[in-house]
């Protein structure tokens, strides 16, 4: 494939993205046929079928795409050095607030339900690596932290589904106070954490 070949591809998946993003603002991503969305992107369904195979495949290349950027958000914050547990959380809603219309069609219109837990994946695996040293239980340990990630993501959800008043910083304090505070009182981390 040339140089134009590969823009060409580029600029047709992104008119096909952004008109799949235009109709979720007025519908369900299961009421978004593929007429419909080759009428609105203005381009033919033969044009639609040559790089995807349905409508929830465009679904799945903004999230993928979507979670590989806040992906990077928090490699940016290992790379860096940091290990302070609420750093990471907070870059990412940092880029979540600026990207709140897509996370907010992503969240609400996930086909398989997994995003919002991806989504939250490299943050929980650095908080594992970070706190894993100092927890004391580990075999109760997988199911806290379900439990804190299923909590995390209803609160992201509903601030995302908001109006956002509170900052990026207040939540990502607020999610990290309620996991240490948990983790602390189930005798999971040392009393040095709730401090």
């Amino acid at each position: 494939m040339n140089k134009n070949d590969n823009q060409r591809t580029r600029l047709t998946k992104l008119l096909f993205k952004n008109s799949l993003i235009k109709l979720l603002h007025k519908k369900t991503i299961y009421q978004i046929t593929v007429s419909e969305l080759c009428t609105e992107s203005e381009l033919n369904r033969s044009t639609f079928y040559k790089y995807y195979g349905n409508v929830y495949d465009i679904l799945e290349e903004l999230a993928e795409e979507t979670l590989a950027k806040g992906t990077q958000c928090i490699q940016e914050i290992e790379a860096a050095g940091l290990d302070y547990g609420k750093e990471p959380l907070y870059h990412l809603l940092c880029y979540v607030r600026e990207n709140k219309d897509i996370y907010q069609l992503l969240l609400n219109n996930t086909v398989n339900g997994d995003f919002p837990e991806k989504m939250l994946k490299s943050i929980i695996d650095f908080f594992k690596r970070e706190a894993s040293l100092a927890i004391n239980n580990m075999k109760m340990s997988e199911y806290t932290f379900q439990y804190l990630v299923s909590g995390s993501i209803s609160v992201i959800q509903n601030w995302i589904n908001g109006p956002m008043t509170e900052s990026p910083s207040e939540i990502s304090n607020h999610i990290y106070d309620l996991s240490v505070c948990i983790l602390t009182h189930m005798n999971m981390l040392p009393e040095e954490y709730s401090k």
